[in-house]
């Protein structure tokens, strides 16, 4: 026996995605995954819809409560929240989680961090491989990972439907019955990815997202030389 775990996927509670939570519950049931964890940057909103709507279509989907917090050393996701954390500070953040019984899940460590070792003694797994990183910093992910001694994790980092299918976890034995087993399954239990490769587009069209939603001449420019950035590199891969 073995169950499904996703995580790392956003909806439109964050500013750079417009994925309908209903349309999130549908599409994850119609992939296999048996747990989903909604992790919007700085909300659970989109985590609480997501369970809402699984409950009132009656679907056979457990949602984890997240969210993917920015703090002053990155993002720090909380997982099994009970509350709506803002706090900015990625220790306060993650002593915050650890107070309400959730786990820290540290996402693509090597992008926009600001790793110390009070931040690292505090997260209870590591995202080693995060589907819109490049695989160089998931490799150094996996390595931080083994060197610390902790559980792994694997994210599609969905902004899109499209994205939810690209990477899952599976893990050995029954799928547990309470919140409790699924915190044990995923610190402890043996586990398998199962990975596809998405388009390098995928960021360039949440940044899309971005501008349609909060127009400015900066993120313009920004999406402008991130299209052209892309290009070259199709071309150059192309060749």
């Amino acid at each position: 026996m073995s169950w499904t775990f996703v995580g790392h996927v956003h909806t439109k509670y964050s500013f750079d995605s417009l994925t309908d939570p209903r349309a999130l519950a549908r599409e994850a049931v119609k992939c296999g995954i048996d747990v989903l964890a909604v992790t919007d940057h700085n909300s659970w909103q989109g985590a609480v819809a997501t369970l809402g709507a699984a409950q009132d279509l009656g679907l056979p989907l457990r949602v984890v409560i997240a969210s993917e917090v920015h703090t002053d050393q990155g993002d720090v996701i909380g997982l099994f929240l009970k509350d709506d954390l803002q706090e900015t500070s990625a220790l306060e953040f993650c002593d915050r989680v650890h107070e309400d019984g959730g786990l820290v899940l540290l996402p693509h460590p090597f992008r926009w961090h600001r790793l110390d070792e009070a931040l690292l003694e505090r997260v209870d797994l590591i995202e080693v491989y995060n589907g819109r990183t490049p695989e160089a910093l998931n490799a150094r992910a996996a390595a931080l990972a083994r060197e610390r001694g902790l559980p792994e994790i694997a994210g599609p980092d969905a902004h899109r439907l499209a994205e939810v299918r690209l990477t899952r976890v599976e893990f050995e034995g029954d799928l547990p019955a309470d919140e409790d087993g699924l915190k044990r399954a995923l610190l402890e239990a043996p586990r398998t990815f199962h990975i596809e490769h998405g388009s390098h587009w995928n960021d360039w069209l949440s940044l899309g997202v971005s501008l349609m939603r909060f127009p400015s001449l900066k993120l313009a420019v920004r999406f402008v030389r991130e299209g052209v950035r892309h290009a070259r590199s199709g071309r150059s891969t192309a060749r």
